[in-house]
């Protein structure tokens, strides 16, 4: 109830197409993404496919200065609202795979399975972002939603600070399957959804723990992609 009130407060505060969510300049309704001009000129809106394992995985955004700004707002300022705003970004970008007529079988997944956080950074938190953003996107998409299916069982410390070999150390047994979604798993088509693709190490772990419940396709969907350090910036 607590998770609602506050989506309810945040959208009464910033309704659509008021500010821009990035740097809070008046706009109006005709501005993509509640985005001004000067913010969605310094973003890089460009689909990254990125080597993996599994079936496809693929980031929608760059990792520059604006872009992390959409996700540092809405995981650490709290404002939930932008999850729509994203999720209309990784949305478009799916699209825009189809409509250039690429293969995207993102588009034929069964289930939308968002990262999860531990529960002592919930409570702390309030919220999983991943969550607020899954329930969007599966709207848009028409793709149930599940929660809950993964959970993160280890509390694991910040990955920002760590290597790859360290990441991989620290997620080590931080997932497992939810018991209940074992049979819904089994022979599904499932995006992984996540925020930030760096090293792989989330996704990896992620998966590795599903692929344990024999779904029929693990595919992985990224909002930003900060897998390299040359991330085209706009002056």
């Amino acid at each position: 109830m607590r998770d609602i009130l506050g989506d309810k407060i945040w959208e009464m505060l910033f309704p659509h197409g008021t500010y821009c969510i990035i740097c809070g300049k008046f706009i109006d309704k005709t501005r993509k993404y509640d985005l001004c001009d000067h913010c969605i000129k310094h973003m890089t809106f460009k689909n990254t496919y990125i080597d993996s394992e599994y079936d496809f995985a693929m980031a929608s955004m760059g990792y520059g200065l604006y872009e992390r700004r959409l996700v540092f707002n809405l995981k650490y300022d709290g404002k939930t609202f932008i999850a729509r705003n994203i999720a209309d970004i990784l949305y478009d970008s799916i699209y825009k795979e189809v409509s250039e007529g690429r293969n995207c079988p993102l588009i034929d997944a069964d289930l939308i399975i968002p990262v999860p956080v531990h529960q002592n950074r919930l409570k702390q938190r309030g919220f999983n972002q991943m969550q607020k953003i899954g329930k969007h996107l599966s709207k848009k998409l028409d793709i149930p939603l599940e929660a809950n299916a993964l959970l993160r069982t280890k509390e694991t410390v910040a990955q920002k600070a760590l290597s790859k070999e360290e990441r991989e150390q620290n997620l080590l047994d931080a997932f497992s399957v939810n018991p209940i979604y074992k049979n819904k798993l089994k022979d599904s088509k499932i995006i992984v959804l996540d925020d930030i693709h760096t090293t792989g190490a989330t996704a990896k772990a992620c998966c590795k723990t599903l692929e344990a419940f024999s779904p029929k396709k693990i595919y992985y969907l990224s909002l930003l992609f900060a897998g390299n350090r040359h991330h085209l910036m706009v002056e």
